[in-house]
């Protein structure tokens, strides 16, 4: 018996991946801007930490 396998709205795909690109550079003129304005030692500290969460 063959599974059949779901449909797929390319349209509602493509505009999900547009959404989420957008987000994405907005996400990333956020974080530059505080990277900009915020302290090195405050900076570093929560690179620090994004890095030790990645590796546990």
């Amino acid at each position: 018996m063959k599974k059949k396998l779901p449909e797929i709205n390319l349209k509602e795909l493509e505009k999900l991946k547009e959404e989420n690109f957008r987000e994405r550079l907005e996400f990333l003129d956020k974080y530059a801007d505080w990277v900009k304005k915020t302290d090195n030692s405050k900076w570093s500290s929560a690179q620090k930490a994004i890095i030790n969460r990645k590796s546990d």
